[in-house]
């Protein structure tokens, strides 16, 4: 017999008034459609047992993603692994796992941030440049393998991951990433391109140059 297992109550919280603020909108959603929504029981006072208020959900929520942000950008000590190619279609995989997991608290920002610049900061800060030092810290990585002159890294890997969140972004504004690619597809464009991409700035080690083609 199979048992499935149920959420622990303060995530299925969590993840009823993520759905529902990036939905509805946060103004628009009440405690009791997010109680009703996490399998509770409208209006009582349940939320409340786990959170102080319905602001503190939103707080939560940037907090529980900035520490899958924070574990992610442990994984770079994980990708060497001596295949330039494996290595970067690992990263690329993992990013955009990421990202598209993000798109429900994006939806949020967008819709919330002009009227709380702190959780729009509070985004910013922990989950969009956390993702972006970690993709420096990897293309530094290539750096020292590569003896090569260091080029820009901040601009180099502002293009390698701008093109995932614009492939996830879109996905989530329209319902469909740009040219209709499949994740499997796109990934296999990204890891091609970003080989060449880092070939081009010198970061391709000699030994390397081979297999990443």
């Amino acid at each position: 017999m199979i048992t499935e297992t149920v959420a622990p109550t303060r995530e299925r919280i969590l993840d009823a008034a993520v759905e529902l603020f990036g939905r509805k909108g946060y103004s628009a959603t009440s405690v009791g459609e997010i109680e009703a929504a996490a399998g509770l029981v409208p209006r009582s006072g349940a939320l409340y047992k786990h959170f102080e208020s319905k602001r503190a959900l939103l707080d939560a929520a940037v907090a529980r993603r900035a520490r899958v942000a924070e574990r992610a950008g442990e994984m770079v000590d994980e990708l060497l692994r001596g295949d330039l190619r494996a290595e970067a279609r690992l990263y690329g995989q993992g990013s955009l796992r990421i990202i598209r997991d993000d798109q429900a608290l994006m939806r949020i920002v967008m819709r919330e941030g002009d009227n709380s610049p702190e959780l729009r900061d509070a985004f910013q800060e922990r989950i969009v440049r956390r993702g972006h030092a970690s993709t420096v810290e990897w293309l530094r990585l290539a750096v020292a393998r590569s003896g090569a002159p260091e080029p820009d890294l901040e601009g180099v890997a502002a293009l390698i991951l701008g093109s995932i969140i614009n492939h996830c972004v879109l996905d989530t504004m329209f319902g469909e990433p740009p040219g209709g690619l499949s994740d499997e597809k796109f990934i296999d464009v990204w890891t091609d391109s970003t080989l060449k991409l880092l070939e081009a700035h010198g970061l391709v080690a000699d030994d390397s140059k081979e297999g990443s083609r």
